[in-house]
């Protein structure tokens, strides 16, 4: 079954910012990309040429990849030359003047032989130089990155290389959508491939590794971890599991086969039941196996240990049969009711992930529950048919259920005493939870795109994770006005404070105001200088035969041409020419099918706290509909009151549905009381627990607490069942029946849940540790708390 990795499958899909996000994600393909980083240990990256060339070319062949862009040569020289005035700064405008003049084109033509003779020049040098003798290009790059300060890169090799000369980068667009899983795998196994054919045709060099990162190839290796970590917690847990069962029960192997098999019949139709409903899991319904594993033991253990007890005593497996069924089996259904209802509650949080989590969780109790009815009763009775022998090997270990009775019979009143000081402190506690909204809080451990991307920002001037405000407008003169404001905006964020740097469509159409003021100066700059075609050629063409570099006399016509046309016959770059672009880089700024720009803003000294989202928030706000200001930090920063909201909405439903079915099963207030307080306790223990562990709550943990109430609730069923139905009305008989299982059923809870607490995806992890707290403390109080008041209730009544 497909597991989806993206977080964005387990948020409120009808949540405005969400909404925004996932708009914005798909339109400008930021959820579809691959970055390739070429490493060199010896900082002689650009040695390396020949490589990344082989590399490059390997990957536009691939029938996966749409493009790649791995050099600014192959794709804006031409429009820069056609446009070369109104991308220049004031600085930029000066030295093109100078660089036009004779002694300014004799300078860099011998400049350029100089770097054709160096010993350190190379095939790109002479490219450039070739298709650009005057370096127009470089007085362009320069007035942008003054504009942008985006000097992380180097691009003077012809190729995207980091400034300390160590690493070279390949960026990546595959031609399939990151959320599509299938193809994600066939894709990161065809860049396997190639990264390995190019580094052998290179000779493996071993200063050199070539390491991916992007939003598909983690979405890839998110969903290898999560395989692995459902595989193995699942195959541990029931390794656990079985031999937690062996060992206090000492049944047979033929009746750990049968809960083997009747556990897999449960969890198989329910995973079918997700399969037909949803079509594949998520992150958070991932953990539905090791959710289940525990519950379905607690009730197969229940009926085995019933009816081994009852055989025993009468020798008569169809009696043993019928009391299974009526006393155990009335418990355990009534257990599944509250446990379903506890994890149908979780509907109510709006989130998608813990809404599909509700109703496969939900579900599959209540298949668990069918399957120990109606398939493990009956195999038991097949078995049995033969003698107890084929049952259980010999008699129980004992537990210290009459440790435990001793306990309460000697020290009842000091048991209560401590335990409220411990819910009091624990009620402190609970003013210490903290929420951690952060999404690299959940990501795997040791996750290697996540850790070459972190590298990769560090190369770059460490900007960390960028927000983007997206403007729209009906047409494309609407959006030209839209996109002079968006400027102004930004260059206003970036003299406040509020943001450190930013980059949009600026680098490839000035803000429609900007040029107008470029066009100004280009005619002052015109009138000043008699700037004329044919003397420039001439100017060149002697200067390049005095150094001895030859060219095509037409082709130095036409470049002068095209330069002085240019100055001559400067006109406003807009969308239509923006379109005509070949730069892949176009596109994460520009949409003209959705007729939308969008910027990046990177954090500033006071990174992305609450106080400057609010700010930038509102002045994108005041802007008009059309404005959008999206991004992970906003969207989990807006998510958070909500998911804490529907959090405590589903707990509160859950205990509510608890007490309606408890109630209705004892017909006694005091009795469903009763029952409820262990699981009552037992979740402001976990939540204590959590605050003095400083475990705090994220995005995925936060919705599973309600389900605490699901495993919880069970154990005090248990307890007042024991007590109310037995023969036999007393607190101790009723924790020599139910003592046992009570414990049984924490620990199998336990070895499914905590089970998760090695997984490598963070979040998972923090799912099983709450769920084994929680199995811990409500069992605690059902054994400690519970007993202790029902006995001193009954001293009480005597006297």
């Amino acid at each position: 079954m497909e597991i989806k990795t993206d977080i964005i499958d387990v948020l409120p899909s009808k949540n405005k910012k969400v909404g925004q996000f996932k708009d914005f994600i798909e339109k400008y393909g930021i959820s579809d990309n691959v970055v390739l980083l070429l490493e060199s240990t010896e900082n002689e990256i650009d040695e390396q040429t020949e490589l990344i060339e082989t590399l490059a070319n390997k990957l536009a062949a691939s029938p996966y990849i749409e493009h790649v862009d791995y050099s600014p040569l192959k794709y804006e020289n031409s429009f820069f030359i056609n446009h070369i005035p109104l991308l220049l700064d004031e600085k930029g405008l000066k030295r093109l003047e100078n660089r036009l003049t004779p002694k300014g084109i004799e300078r860099q033509i011998r400049y350029n032989l100089q770097k054709l003779l160096s010993p350190l020049s190379s095939p790109i040098d002479y490219e450039m130089i070739s298709k650009d003798p005057l370096d127009i290009a470089d007085i362009v790059k320069d007035s942008l990155m003054s504009a942008n300060k985006e000097d992380s890169l180097d691009i003077s090799t012809g190729y995207y290389i980091t400034s300390d000369y160590s690493t070279a980068v390949i960026f990546v667009k595959p031609k399939g959508k990151g959320r599509d899983m299938a193809f994600v795998g066939n894709l990161k196994r065809e860049l396997d491939d190639i990264i390995s054919f190019s580094m052998e045709k290179a000779g493996n060099p071993s200063d050199v590794r070539v390491e991916l990162t992007g939003n598909c190839v983690l979405s890839e290796e998110v969903r290898q971890i999560i395989r692995h970590d459902v595989a193995y917690s699942f195959l541990l847990s029931v390794f656990l599991i079985a031999a937690l069962i062996w060992f206090v029960y000492r049944v047979r192997v033929k009746i750990l086969l049968v809960i083997g098999f009747t556990l897999l019949t449960s969890l198989s139709t329910t995973l079918a039941f997700a399969y037909l409903v949803f079509g594949s899991l998520n992150i958070v319904t991932s953990v539905v196996a090791a959710l289940l594993i525990g519950l379905y033991v607690d009730y197969a253990m229940h009926s085995v240990n019933r009816f081994g007890e009852v055989f025993r005593k009468l020798n008569n497996r169809q009696k043993a049969l019928e009391q299974t069924l009526t006393k155990t089996g009335s418990a355990i259904i009534i257990s599944a009711s509250t446990t379903s209802l506890s994890f149908f509650s979780i509907i109510v949080t709006k989130f998608n992930g813990l809404h599909e989590l509700g109703i496969v969780a939900g579900i599959g109790v209540l298949l668990c529950l069918l399957s120990t009815l109606f398939l493990t009763n009956s195999l038991l009775y097949w078995i049995s048919k033969k003698g107890l022998h084929k049952i259980q090997l010999k008699k129980e270990v004992p537990t210290g259920v009459e440790n435990l009775i001793k306990l309460l019979v000697k020290r009842p009143n000091r048991i209560l005493a401590i335990s409220i000081i411990v819910f009091i402190i624990a009620g402190f506690g609970v003013t210490r939870l903290k929420f951690n909204n952060d999404p690299d809080s959940i990501i795997p451990k040791d996750c290697s795109s996540v850790a070459v991307g972190k590298k990769l920002q560090k190369k770059m001037g460490n900007k960390g994770e960028p927000l983007s405000i997206v403007i729209k407008a009906l047409d494309k003169k609407g959006l030209s006005f839209a996109f002079d404001e968006l400027e102004k905006l930004l260059m206003q964020l970036k003299e406040n404070g509020l943001i450190k740097d930013y980059n949009s469509l600026n680098i490839f159409m000035p803000a429609p105001s900007v040029q107008l003021e470029r066009e100004r100066k280009i005619k002052t700059m015109l009138a000043d200088n008699d700037i004329q075609p044919d003397a420039l050629t001439k100017t060149l063409l002697d200067s390049l035969e005095k150094n001895k570099l030859v060219y095509e006399k037409t082709y130095v016509n036409n470049y002068i041409k095209n330069v002085t046309n240019a100055l001559y016959n400067a006109q406003s770059i807009g969308l239509e020419d923006v379109e005509m672009l070949s730069s892949p880089r176009v596109k994460h700024f520009y949409n003209k099918e959705d007729l939308s720009i969008a910027s990046y803003i990177y954090q500033g000294n006071n990174g992305w706290d609450i106080e400057t989202i609010n700010k930038i928030q509102q002045m994108v706000d005041s802007k008009g509909q059309n404005w959008i200001f999206t991004g992970k930090p906003i969207l989990f920063d807006e998510i958070k009151p909500t998911i804490i909201w529907g959090s405590t909405l589903a707990s509160i439903m859950a205990l509510l549905m608890n007490f309606v079915i408890i109630y209705l099963y004892f017909r006694k207030i005091l009795h469903t009381i009763f029952v409820l307080l262990p699981v009552t306790l037992g979740f402001l223990l976990t939540l204590g627990a959590m605050a003095f562990l400083g475990i705090p709550f994220n995005v995925i943990n936060v919705g599973t607490i309600a389900l605490v109430f699901g495993l919880g609730v069970d154990y005090g069923i248990y307890v007042m069942q024991a007590y109310v139905r037995e023969d036999e009305k007393n607190i101790y008989s009723a924790l020599r029946t139910s003592g046992k299982n009570v414990m049984m059923c924490s620990a199998t809870t336990v070895a499914g849940c905590g089970s998760l607490t090695l997984a490598k995806f963070t979040g998972i992890a923090t799912v099983g540790i709450v769920l084994s707290i929680g199995a811990i403390a409500c069992a605690i109080t059902a054994l400690l708390v519970l007993p202790t008041i029902i006995y001193l209730n009954e001293r009480r009544i005597s006297q």
